[in-house]
């Protein structure tokens, strides 16, 4: 494919095309060897979970609020991760984290 006579906007649909394609792809080629895996633990008398541990494909929990801005109710924060931005100014201006506690 000779993409120099392609236009910017070809290009650009081109581009966004193979990122679709791409995904759907790699969720394809994931799912298969999921049920790939799942029937070789099987067949060897174990779960995917006894073999990769109980949390093998789930997610962590969200993790709960532990601060709330008592400006903006919308602001919070687990206290995982770097301080958020309305926070760390408080802060700066000498309140304490505890002041934020839920």
């Amino acid at each position: 494919m000779d993409l120099s006579k392609l236009s910017r906007a070809d290009l650009r649909k081109l581009s966004t095309d193979i990122t679709k394609e791409m995904k759907k792809r790699e969720e394809r080629e994931r799912t298969e060897t999921r049920k790939k895996l799942t029937a070789m633990a099987a067949d060897a008398g174990f779960s995917v979970e006894e073999l990769f541990g109980a949390s093998a494909g789930k997610k962590r929990a969200k993790a709960k609020i532990k601060y709330r801005d008592p400006k903006n109710a919308d602001n919070t924060w687990s206290g995982r991760g770097r301080m958020p931005l309305w926070m760390a100014a408080e802060v700066k201006k000498g309140k304490k984290k505890d002041d934020f506690a839920v």
